[in-house]
C-alpha cells in the first residue's frame, strides 16, 4: 500500500530502509524531540524497525517511510501505530532537517490522518509531543488535536492530545484550501 499527497510518496518501511533510520535514530538533533531514550545504538534502532515491520505484519498498517515526490532518498517517517498495550493508535512523524519548516509534516500528518479515518474507520487518533517541542505542539493542535488525559502513554513532560474524524474534518479542511 502506496499513498501520496501533493508533494510526499509514502512507502510502508521495508527491511531497506534500516540504513535511513539508522541516520535518524543515531543523530541527536533529530531525536532530541522524542519521547524515549534516544540517539539510538545500532541495537536499538534494529530493534525500533522490526517492530515497525511487525506492527506491518500484524496490524495491516503502520509507519511509512516519506520521499518527496521529486526525490530518490527518504526525507522522514509518517504512520499510524497500536501504543504497546494501550488502546490507542498513536499518530508518530519524523522529518530529516534539510527539509523541515516547508510544512512537510503537516502535510504528511493530514495525508495519514485522512488514511486513518477514512481507509482503517478509526474513531479517534492520538498524537504525544514534549511540551519544549513547541513545532510538534503546533502540529498536533493545528490537526485538531486537544488535550486529552487518557492518553498518557509516555509521561508526564508530553503535551498528549487526540482527535476524532468529525473535529479533524472541521479543522483542517480550511487550512488545506489556503494557498
Amino acid at each position: 500500500m502506496n499513498l501520496t499527497s501533493s508533494r510526499l510518496l509514502f512507502l510502508p518501511m521495508e527491511e531497506q530502509d534500516l540504513s535511513f533510520m539508522k541516520r535518524f535514530l543515531c543523530d541527536g538533533e533529530l531525536t532530541r524531540w522524542l519521547p524515549i531514550d534516544y540517539p539510538c545504538p545500532m541495537k536499538q534502532v534494529h530493534i525500533h524497525v522490526e517492530r515497525r515491520l511487525s506492527h506491518w505484519d500484524h496490524h495491516g498498517f503502520g509507519t511509512f517511510v516519506l520521499y518527496e515526490t521529486d526525490g530518490a532518498r527518504p526525507v522522514g517517517y509518517c504512520g499510524l501505530e497500536h501504543v504497546v498495550d494501550s488502546p490507542f493508535i498513536d499518530l508518530r512523524y519524523g522529518l530529516i532537517q534539510k527539509v523541515q519548516g516547508r510544512g512537510l509534516a503537516f502535510e504528511a500528518a493530514v495525508r495519514i490522518l485522512e488514511y486513518g479515518f477514512e481507509g482503517l474507520k478509526l474513531p479517534r487518533v492520538y498524537g504525544a509531543a514534549m511540551t519544549g517541542n513547541r513545532a510538534s505542539v503546533a502540529l498536533l493542535k493545528k490537526l485538531g488535536m486537544r488535550p486529552d488525559t487518557r492518553f498518557d502513554c509516555y509521561g508526564d513532560n508530553l503535551f498528549a492530545a487526540s482527535v476524532d474524524k468529525l473535529t479533524f474534518e472541521q479543522r483542517v479542511s480550511p487550512c488545506m484550501e489556503a494557498p
